[in-house]
């Protein structure tokens, strides 16, 4: 749940009615305030498959290629969706920037929503007075999504560093909505992110007792999912950092010194308080991008050398786990728009 929010119902707007489910109409997904078959009936055959393709068919080059200049909300949402599946989040945002500020409405899309996805999008990377902006828009377009804008709210406190502030407006959220378990693991994640390990317990805690009350077999096994990623992961994160305390995680002779084990959990430590250091402050000046580049690139390097050692050394799993490192530091680079030097994609 890092960066999506699977709860069902998240839209009050996008219930179904009676006569809805009677007529056979699916229910509206994400950004939508139609379903797909009540699209395909009412709008004009050549706007819904052009948008479909965009949704379904079209690869990354000609995406590329597209001329959306003159393109409507309807046509920039597929493109935007079509972007994020790519993980090209810049593009994303700059799709969903002009939907925003859109003049005209769409009959089929739910701007609320939309605009959610994108105040989620800047968050990630880590523009929180432009993600909390779009809450206040979010807000005003739908005076019933205050609740579910103050939880994301809360997580951008706590993000930014303002935990006390953000984990009161918490705790607020989890009053408003007792019977929600994400609003628990939206805490815990934000938390995790921002280093701050030995809190996150608590609120799984919480959430499994919320989770007791829920009847949705879908959303339990959801829910059940992410909080075993979130427990494993802030234990793996709490012993890293047992293990490693009182060693200078940076130092090339340990380096030298550490078996590859040792080595890899002495990168990912380094690695969580990069994270934890990049969210907390995000890096907008050049010399700030310029340090936290340098500082990346240097983690990248480590886990390099280490994956040629394993090589050498023929173990698979250790080639692996370091392969796998080594894209973790590009992503945490990418999430910031940190392009790493001398680092080909696949």
């Amino acid at each position: 749940m890092s960066d999506t929010d699977d709860r069902p119902g998240n839209d009050p707007g996008n219930e179904l009615s009676e006569e809805g489910e009677a007529a056979g109409e699916d229910e509206p997904s994400e950004g939508y305030a139609w379903g797909f078959a009540r699209q395909e009936r009412e709008l004009p055959q050549q706007e819904y498959l052009a948008h479909i393709r965009l949704l379904d068919e079209i690869g990354e080059e000609e995406l590329e290629q597209l001329d959306l200049s003159r393109a409507d909300d309807y046509t920039l949402w597929a493109a935007a969706q079509a972007f994020e599946e790519l993980d090209r989040n810049e593009d994303t945002i700059a799709l969903l920037k002009r939907i925003a500020a859109s003049g005209s409405r769409h009959p089929a899309l739910d701007y609320p929503d939309i605009l959610l996805r994108l105040a989620e999008h800047l968050k990630e990377r880590g523009d929180y007075d432009e993600a909390t902006a779009m809450l206040d828009q979010v807000t005003a377009l739908e005076p019933d999504l205050h609740g579910r804008c103050e939880e994301r709210r809360a997580e951008i406190l706590v993000l930014s560093g303002r935990v006390g502030e953000g984990l009161e407006l918490f705790q607020a959220a989890a009053r408003a909505f007792p019977d929600d378990p994400w609003v628990p693991l939206r805490a815990g994640w934000a938390l995790l992110t921002s280093g701050r390990f030995q809190e996150v317990p608590r609120w799984i805690d919480m959430c499994e007792r919320v989770l007791k009350e829920v009847d949705d077999e879908a959303e339990v096994r959801a829910v059940a999912g992410e909080i075993d990623h979130l427990r494993a992961e802030s234990e793996a994160r709490v012993r890293r950092r047992a293990h490693q305390a009182g060693a200078d995680a940076a130092a090339e002779d340990a380096d030298k010194e550490a078996g590859l084990g040792s080595l890899r959990q002495r990168i990912l430590v380094s690695l969580d308080d990069e994270e934890a250091r990049l969210t907390a402050s995000p890096p907008r000046s050049d010399d700030a991008r310029a340090r936290a580049t340098e500082r990346l690139a240097a983690l990248h390097a480590r886990a390099s050398r280490a994956w040629d050692d394993a090589v050498e050394a023929k173990d698979e799993d250790l080639v692996a786990a370091f392969d796998e490192l080594q894209w973790d530091i590009v992503g945490l680079a990418e999430r910031f728009g940190i392009e790493l030097p001398g680092i080909e994609e696949d």
